[in-house]
């Protein structure tokens, strides 16, 4: 099994399965079919290049061979994601925000903060229409 050098082992898992699946021009359904393990669907693999779960070490194991990289690659790259704090409220919002709406998480950010912007503008609008209200 060779290292992919256009692969660093800066990428989360998320992005090192994303690639890895472009790179091979597959869909989710080939990954899936090319897969020993029946119990995997479409959804599941979507889900890891999402960051939304993490593949188990024995289906790390599958995914390197069929991806043809050595598994500590794969390794490496799921303990980055844990490292990047893959945990956070905002992250995880994000990436179910974009799961939904097989959006990009980039798509996923701005939409997140325009969803905070419009909600602390209303807020402040209506804690000025209360004030109002009261000085009456």
């Amino acid at each position: 099994m060779k290292k992919l050098k256009e692969i660093e082992n800066k990428d989360g898992i998320e992005q090192l399965l994303k690639k890895l699946r472009k790179k091979n021009n597959w869909s989710y359904i080939e990954v899936v079919q090319n897969l020993k393990n029946k119990q995997i669907t479409e959804k599941t693999v979507k889900k890891w290049e999402y960051g939304l779960e993490y593949p188990d070490l024995d289906m790390i194991y599958e995914l390197s061979e069929l991806y043809r990289i050595p598994s500590d690659e794969l390794i490496e790259a799921k303990n980055t994601s844990f490292e990047n704090g893959i945990s956070s409220i905002n992250i995880t919002t994000i990436k179910w925000l974009c799961y939904f709406l097989n959006i990009s998480i980039y798509a996923g950010i701005v939409i997140l903060y325009l969803f905070y912007a419009v909600a602390l503008t209303i807020a402040f609008l209506f804690f000025l229409n209360m004030a109002s209200m009261v000085k009456k």
